[in-house]
């Protein structure tokens, strides 16, 4: 008996490989053998008899997806309060701390035990939040990083109980007491941009760009207070808190610039109040004394009215956002309502349209609505079967608005992406020159912008170049 692959070769299977042979060889007709009753029937009926995805369909499909799109950041908008308040309590945790093991645990317990009492409140509400929009933020296509640094937050939260010990047993310094608490907000940060990133339509991308710019210039502010403290409460300070308060300074006016960028014209207004007033030409003042190499001239009671002054500055940075927070998720709910109102209005034109059908039209495209379109030859139209004329022009204007709207909204969305990718490729290029030059993250900082002067670039060039040469390193 004769074998084929290792099975025998009954008459059932000779006619198998024959209709398969067939198959391949290219026949004409595929043997009804092979495709099956079902499929033969399916390819000896008419086109006409099957039901086909009309362009209305996808028309429809885009608004919806736009919307679906914005009713997600409208949810993210609530992470994105939540972690604005949780930051701000951990700012003030942070203050608290560096008071207390500044007086060597004399002063500042109590303002301590509120601010901790404050923090877990919020820190509760986030796990709260993050349990409410899980299954929304899980499904959302692209947010493997944003749930990483999720993750990261997480952890870095759930480790404060056992730093909160260190402090209180006076068994930490001062400048450990920083980093962990800039680490843990920096982590909280990370979330935001990465919300960010992922905005797609431009006005909130806008607004987002402008949150986080403030928030981060609002935490660099934090971190210059804790710097100061530091420094005032022993009434001198070292040239690495120089050089540390030197940066913090400048990131904050970095911050500041994209903020006032990005933001609403209210926003802008209220930020530009708080910059004239009193507290912050007190804060050049104090700043100049803290950078100058003469300890004589900090009086022991400066780091009381350091202190006092920047948690001011800090609360009224915390009243900008809050305005930018609340125009945010007007934004949103403007947008959401807007985006339903024109699929309403879409719905309702192509179903009015629809009941004059006829049973063909022909839409005529000229040079500026399609690229190297010949009008010499008479099939450069657009033909549709079973959709009458002004149903087919109207579908035509419908898709043409929408798509000089996505364009539009692509164009203002390029300029915030650029903004967040400039801030991407510089925090790369820092922790490379960290990572490989042994160097400190103020010290990477003037290394770029050194580098940029040197060269004449823009930092965001000289930070792509260090990016690219990273294999070097490996």
């Amino acid at each position: 008996m004769n074998k084929l692959g290792g099975i025998s070769e009954s008459s059932e299977m000779r006619q198998f490989a024959e209709d398969y042979r067939h198959h391949r060889n290219g026949a004409e007709e595929s043997s009804p053998k092979l495709l099956g009753t079902e499929a033969a029937t399916m390819l000896k009926t008419s086109p006409k008899s099957v039901t086909n995805l009309s362009a209305t369909d996808f028309l429809i499909a885009s608004k919806c997806s736009e919307i679906n799109s914005l009713e997600y950041f409208l949810e993210m908008g609530q992470l994105i309060v939540m972690v604005s308040d949780l930051i701000h309590a951990l700012q003030k945790e942070r203050g608290a701390s560096n008071l207390y093991l500044g007086s060597k645990g004399q002063h500042f317990a109590e303002q301590l035990i509120e601010y901790i009492v404050a923090t877990n409140l919020r820190v509760t509400e986030f796990h709260a939040v993050l349990k409410s929009i899980n299954p929304h933020v899980s499904a959302h296509a692209g947010n493997s990083r944003l749930l990483n640094r999720i993750a990261y937050a997480l952890h870095a939260l759930a480790s404060l109980p056992q730093f909160r010990a260190q402090v209180r047993q006076l068994s930490i310094q001062s400048d450990d007491v920083i980093t962990v608490y800039s680490e843990t907000i920096s982590g909280l940060l990370s979330i935001v941009f990465e919300t960010a990133d992922a905005a797609v339509d431009p006005t909130i991308a806008r607004i987002l760009v402008a949150l986080f710019n403030l928030m981060h210039g609002k935490e660099l502010a934090g971190r210059e207070r804790a710097v100061g403290v530091a420094g005032f409460s022993t009434r001198q300070f070292s040239a690495e808190q120089r050089g540390q308060l030197q940066f913090l300074i400048e990131g904050q006016d970095r911050c500041f610039e994209l903020f006032r960028e990005f933001a609403d014209p209210a926003s802008g207004l209220l930020w530009e109040q708080y910059t004239h007033s009193f507290n912050v030409a007190e804060i050049e003042r104090l700043r100049r004394v803290a950078m100058s190499d003469r300890p004589q001239m900090i009086e022991p009671q400066l780091y009381e009215q350091w202190f006092k002054l920047l948690t001011q500055h800090i609360d009224n940075l915390k009243t900008v956002e809050l305005g930018l927070q609340m125009h945010l998720q007007q934004l949103c709910l403007q947008r959401v309502s807007d985006a339903k109102k024109m699929l309403t209005q879409q719905q309702d034109l192509i179903d009015t349209l629809s009941t004059h059908a006829e049973d063909t039209f022909v839409v005529l495209l000229s040079h500026s609505q399609i690229p190297n379109l010949n009008v010499s030859y008479p099939q450069d139209y657009y033909q549709a079967e079973g959709i009458g004329p002004k149903l087919g022009r109207s579908v035509f204007e419908l898709v043409q608005n929408q798509a000089h709207s996505l364009q539009q909204m692509h164009d203002e969305l390029t300029a915030a992406r650029t903004a967040i990718e400039e801030k991407k490729l510089q925090e790369k290029a820092k922790v490379l020159l960290m990572k490989n030059r042994k160097l400190t993250e103020d010290q990477a900082h003037k290394l770029l912008r050194q580098m940029a002067m040197d060269q004449g670039k823009r930092l965001s060039e000289i930070a792509r170049t260090i990016v690219d040469m990273a294999h070097i390193w490996r």
